[in-house]
């Protein structure tokens, strides 16, 4: 390999390293930086028929087992090759703009096929008045499917803008294969019922610290290019952040299309009144995932979401329980209608087949846009998600409804195969632990494990022996011990305030070492041994 392939592969490897985690918003367009440049003129979409759209809709909304259509979807072949214009600059860079017109629209967005960007390349979405900013896209988010789906960007007249340094020219590629004109708010504010409450709103001194945390497990997420869903991450026994979305089996479409939203939250606190939410600036899109499991019984879909999610999002991963306990309470977090993230409290769970099912809110409602969110007990835990119901609101007041939950212990293990049940994604380890606590461990008032977050694992690398620290002593604090590829080495008690693991005679390289505390997994460590 001649020397400069060989730093070109090197300086590849390192910007995937320190980047991968980069997602949308960031940067501008580099039309916007020049003078005197000519607007394309734009490509008009055709008409539809509005009204019988809005005449299904008013039957659809109600049934929560339909995911929230916002948009009516075109589907096109526009390309860099086929449509489009060039425009070449001093320094042999270029870009390549499109622009697209469909009156009326609240939002538009796209689904693009053949998708690649090379290094140094981007990808913007702006509306005409450059009011609304979506991008930059990068090499990021090429993936195995070749397939982006973007995020909403508001307005009736929207531009598509690829720029391509000198270097990569010819290289970069994609078709624009699904325009969807949005007819309504979709992923935009106050578009849910008055009676919805907004997620920093009290639900009772019991849960408020727990929602206060979970609410930064919820995504609202785009499906098929035209509805929304909610659902939320979703720990796993490695504690390893890799980023699972638990959503529900009828919003599924081709995952690789899907955009999520996460910590879309209202500055003020309106609960269930007529005032307006108003929206933060501080919310994160990402785009992309891949299908993992699903399960029609159960009405639940898990998936993996393509890109690694910053650290500077402050996401939780939630944890859950599939020991089908009664809880005495239970609470969800969601979107409904798309909105802006709302909580609703209800009580009396009842076990009914493969669902969890209730009748009536008692703060808070639901509604489409709320199917695949998390119904939480009152120990913070995932139980389900939503599957199926109806709710109805009379003005500011939750009026009337019923709801079940795809329970997420008979999702566990009863579908038999990789793709049809839970187990085998969200217990790598195969700890066979029933309750799972969030990741990282955060403060969950009551339901917050005894045992300190105070804990050291010194000296770690180590050739042997590795202490085990606590700040006290633990009586109920069981152990297991795993190799780097989930095989059981061994488990038992720490009894002490400090205490050995000792990997004498084991190969090098990671093992796991997992704390238990009752039926709860609550801390895992990776211990290097060199």
């Amino acid at each position: 390999m001649k020397l400069n392939s060989i730093l070109t592969l090197a300086l590849y490897l390192l910007t995937f390293t320190q980047f991968q985690s980069q997602v949308t918003n960031e940067g501008k367009p580099k039309s916007w930086e020049l003078k005197n440049i000519q607007k394309p003129k734009p490509i008009n979409l055709p008409s539809f028929d509005l009204k019988l759209i809005q005449n299904e809709d008013q039957l659809n909304d109600k049934n929560t087992e339909i995911p929230f259509r916002f948009g009516h979807k075109f589907e096109v072949n526009y390309s860099l090759q086929n449509s489009g214009v060039w425009e070449n600059l001093a320094n042999g860079d270029r870009i390549w703009r499109i622009r697209f017109s469909s009156v009326g629209a609240v939002s538009m967005n796209f689904i693009l096929k053949d998708f690649f960007i090379p290094i140094g390349a981007k990808l913007f979405l702006y509306n005409d008045d450059g009011t609304d900013l979506l991008g930059a896209y990068t090499f990021i988010q090429n993936n195995t499917s070749k397939t982006l789906g973007t995020w909403l960007v508001k307005g009736d007249d929207v531009y598509i803008e690829y720029f391509e340094p000198a270097s990569q020219a010819g290289k970069g590629s994609f078709t624009i294969k699904n325009i969807t004109h949005g007819y309504r708010s979709g992923g935009n504010l106050n578009a849910s019922s008055d009676c919805n409450i907004d997620v920093n709103c009290s639900i009772g001194n019991d849960a408020d610290p727990l929602k206060n945390v979970l609410k930064k497990s919820i995504g609202l997420v785009l499906v098929d290019g035209a509805a929304m869903c909610s659902g939320a991450l979703i720990n796993n026994t490695a504690n390893d952040k890799k980023p699972y979305f638990l959503t529900a089996n009828h919003c599924y479409s081709d995952p690789t299309t899907w955009a999520f939203r996460f910590n879309w939250i209202s500055t003020n606190t309106v609960c269930g009144t007529t005032e307006d939410s108003v929206s933060n600036t501080d919310y994160h899109t990402i785009s992309g995932a891949t299908l993992k499991a699903k399960r029609e019984s159960t009405d639940f879909c898990l998936v993996e979401i393509n890109s690694e999610i910053p650290e500077n999002w402050e996401t939780v991963w939630s944890g859950w329980d599939r020991t089908k306990d009664i809880s005495p309470w239970i609470f969800g977090i969601h979107h409904p209608a798309g909105d802006i993230m709302k909580v609703s409290r209800g009580g009396n769970p009842t076990l009914e087949g493969n669902m969890w099912t209730f009748n009536n809110w008692e703060m808070g409602s639901a509604e489409a846009g709320s199917s695949g969110s998390p119904l939480y007990n009152s120990n913070g835990k995932i139980i389900g998600q939503l599957c199926c119901g109806a709710s109805f609101c009379n003005g500011t007041t939750y009026q009337s409804g019923y709801y079940q939950y795809g329970r997420l212990d008979v999702s566990w293990d009863g579908g038999g195969t990789l793709d049809a049940q839970l187990k085998d994604w969200l217990d790598p380890i195969n700890s066979g632990v029933l309750i799972l606590d969030n990741f990282p461990v955060l403060n969950l008032g009551n339901s917050e494990s005894t045992v300190s977050n105070n804990i050291r694992v010194y000296p770690n690398p180590s050739k042997d022996i590795f202490i085990i620290d606590f700040d006290s002593v633990k009586n109920d604090l069981k152990f297991e011990l795993f190799s780097s590829t989930g095989s059981l080495i061994s488990k038992g008690k720490f009894g002490n305030k400090t205490n050995k693991v000792d990997l004498s005679g084991k190969t090098k390289g990671m093992y796991l070492l997992k704390l238990v505390e009752g039926k709860t997994a609550i801390k895992t460590f990776k211990l290097l041994k060199q």
